[in-house]
């Protein structure tokens, strides 16, 4: 019985040793540093940016004082009449005029044609006023109240201010032409757009109305003359005194603002 188990566990034993030799042997793994090298992932670039849109706010920094509001007032109702008297009656005696003009009264209307028939500033006078004011504070003297707010307000060391104009109302049509038949393009809100003309006639030559061709988001368009505005455009200067507002300043917008 012992010479029977003992054989069986020699058998067992030669069996198992002959399995493990069949077996094949594993490869070991290849180190990181042998393993070939993964092509580099290429990188997506940025999308690209387009260029930011600016807007330039309205503001009346003077409706806050009720006297400057009444005095306003009362300064439109008369520009629109015609009233000249009215209006030379709250220019100052030494009203700045421009950086090449005389100061005085007598230069302001020499300028603006006054004692003719000309109605010109007092049209522009009157719309200025009505766009809402800015205060302006000057190097030297008291600070000075401005219509209309735009090139007091303009981004002057960001924006050009010769090839640029700023919309002063909300929804203000484009134009695919200079007419308002031709089809709308885009409404602008107080965007600060590239100018390519500022004077361009109505496609009806019977039409008073005026447009001034913009660049937005790479296309031509019109705007209504009446919803755009230069900084380079006239503004008034108002200073109070003694309770009761002078026109002491009536120059172009960027002037004594650090533009040429």
């Amino acid at each position: 019985m012992r010479l029977i188990v003992l054989s069986c566990g020699f058998m067992l034993s030669a069996v198992l040793a002959h399995a493990q030799e069949a077996q094949p042997q594993s490869v070991p793994a290849e180190s990181p540093a042998t393993q070939p090298a993964s092509p580099p992932k290429p990188v997506p670039k940025p999308a690209a940016q387009s260029a930011p849109e600016r807007k330039l706010m309205p503001v009346d920094e003077g409706g806050a004082d009720p006297s400057w509001v009444a005095f306003r007032n009362r300064l439109i109702s008369a520009l629109k009449r015609g009233d000249r008297n009215a209006l030379l009656a709250v220019v100052d005696r030494n009203i700045v005029n421009s950086l090449e003009a005389e100061r005085g009264v007598a230069t302001f209307r020499k300028l603006w044609g006054l004692d003719g028939k000309d109605g010109r500033l007092l049209r522009e006078l009157a719309s200025s006023l009505a766009l809402g004011s800015a205060w302006y504070m000057r190097p030297k003297g008291p600070r000075l109240l401005c219509a209309p707010y735009v090139p007091i307000k303009w981004p002057l060391h960001e924006v050009d201010p010769y090839h640029n104009g700023a919309v002063v109302l909300q929804n203000a049509p484009v134009k695919a032409a200079p007419s308002w038949a031709s089809e709308t393009l885009a409404s602008l809100n107080y965007d600060i757009v590239e100018v390519r003309d500022w004077e361009v006639a109505d496609r009806e030559p019977q039409l008073q109305q005026r447009w001034v061709r913009v660049r937005y988001r790479g296309d031509d368009g019109y705007v209504a003359e009446e919803h755009i505005r230069s900084a380079i455009e006239h503004r008034a200067c108002f200073a109070k005194e003694g309770g009761t507002w002078r026109m002491v300043e009536y120059v172009v917008g960027i002037e004594f603002l650090g533009g040429d």
